[in-house]
């Protein structure tokens, strides 16, 4: 069987065609929901690739937005799949880019473009990953499937009705969840699930009980204040400890299983480092280090404010009482802790401290995701990452910080996401001259290639 330095040697001609094949999926504007013209373009323009490299491709048809599937059954003993979603956050301010955020721009050893990180370069890794395995060896080692949707930047408020009507799809040995990357020599992660997540919008609920405009702040003895009253709703759920003071939110929370508890402990990453390194900080939250940092972001739920709206929001000094106010909520949940859950007890919480007044709405979320640690797909892809990573470190984390619809595939196959350092390095990942670095192309493709041959053994 051969080893990654040899389906690493052979992997080097596919450079050019992953730059061609990422060019045709980047000029399309695929917005979520934005655009949806582009996005179906763009579903159309991934299933003709499918196509061209041997997959019997359908499409579950949603307006604006396609799932697109795709499949080869070689009738191998074991399915590998392959999550993936081609809609990209808007582009923002085109001033903001140093080139054209649809055109593939190479400089300085990048390629530009929307949507390269997160997630269309992935995808173009997978594909010409599985062509590589296929072609070295003569035939496929696994039946592989494709799962690409077009709504994961908003929500996948569609995939529930796909998923539940297409189980059978979502069978396989093994999931990778949106791409795998493997560099020689930088350190690598891979995480087995996705913290859940529970997005809200809270309001101010206008006359009778507030303003119908705003008011002269001069009046602020008789008129009531949406923003104060918004602040003071908000300060009843979380302490200054960080702790998510909710009614009967802590109880729900599934205690971490020492299996988990003990990968942290065996991280050999320095996160507090990074962040600090990455953000320009001087200290984080809590003063947090270690595993208990560690627990923090991937063990236990966690509340932030997103978002604040209200009153002034000019450059000028002008004396008024807000009559709206709007905060947006996003909650990072854990196993056992559903959006439903978070949805009653928000609404319990705020409606028994008296603040009726103040409107909830749940905008979108997930529930969390996770497979064990101890799963023997992941265990697989934790050994193929060391060897790979050697003589750096990997490590193996049991859930990321971030979200996604990954809850509506775990109970069909493994998870698993593995990364490494070096293709996660600047990247701009939702921002503006996001990124991949060319020198990631070639080992990643080797290294999916290598996923899939040690999974047939």
């Amino acid at each position: 069987m051969p080893g990654f330095k040899e389906i690493l040697a052979k992997a080097d001609s596919y450079e050019k065609k992953y730059i061609d094949t990422l060019d045709r999926l980047i000029r399309h504007p695929s917005v979520a929901v934005r655009e949806p013209v582009a996005n179906v373009e763009c579903a159309r323009e991934l299933e003709d690739i499918l196509r061209e490299h041997g997959y019997k491709v359908s499409e579950y048809p949603i307006v604006g937005a396609p799932i697109v599937c795709a499949e080869m059954h070689v009738g191998a003993k074991k399915t590998l799949m392959f999550y993936h979603h081609y809609d990209v956050q808007p582009e923002r301010d085109h001033s903001l880019w140093d080139s054209p955020p649809w055109k593939l721009t190479a400089r300085g050893g990048r390629l530009y473009g929307r949507g390269t990180s997160d997630d269309k370069a992935p995808i173009v890794t997978s594909i010409l990953a599985m062509d590589h395995v296929g072609k070295m060896l003569g035939g496929m080692p696994v039946n592989v499937k494709f799962v690409v949707e077009g709504q994961e930047e908003a929500g996948s408020f569609d995939l529930p009705k796909f998923a539940k009507e297409k189980a059978d799809f979502l069978k396989a040995d093994g999931l990778v969840w949106e791409g795998a990357s493997g560099i020689p020599g930088s350190p690598a992660e891979v995480a087995c699930g996705l913290k859940g997540d529970a997005y809200f919008e809270l309001t101010t609920t206008g006359p009778p009980k507030f303003p119908r405009t705003d008011v002269h702040s001069g009046e602020a003895g008789a008129i009531p204040n949406a923003a104060w009253r918004l602040v003071w709703a908000l300060s009843t759920l979380k302490d200054e400890n960080e702790n998510i003071t909710i009614d009967g939110f802590n109880e729900l929370v599934r205690p971490p299983s020492e299996e988990d508890v003990e990968a942290l402990r065996q991280y050999k990453g320095d996160i507090e480092k990074r962040f600090k390194g990455d953000y320009g900080l001087d200290r984080l939250v809590r003063d947090r280090t270690g595993v208990e940092l560690l627990m923090a972001l991937y063990l236990r739920p966690v509340l932030s404010i997103t978002g604040l709206m209200g009153g002034d929001q000019t450059d000028s000094d002008m004396t008024i009482i807000p009559s709206k106010a709007k905060a947006k909520l996003d909650f990072r949940l854990v196993p056992d802790l559903t959006t439903d859950d978070v949805r009653r007890l928000l609404r319990a919480h705020l409606d028994a401290r008296g603040f009726t007044d103040i409107d909830t709405k749940f905008t979108t979320g997930y529930n969390a995701a996770k497979t064990p640690i101890g799963n023997p797909f992941v265990k697989m892809v934790v050994a193929l990452a060391e060897e790979v990573a050697s003589p750096s470190p990997a490590s193996v984390l049991p859930m990321t910080g971030g979200s996604g619809p990954a809850y509506l595939f775990v109970d069909h196959a493994p998870l698993c996401m593995p990364y490494s350092y070096a293709d996660l390095e600047g990247v701009n990942t939702h921002a503006p001259n996001e990124n991949v670095p060319v020198e990631g192309i070639v080992p990643s493709i080797a290294f999916n290639a290598l996923l899939a041959l040690r999974m047939s053994d």
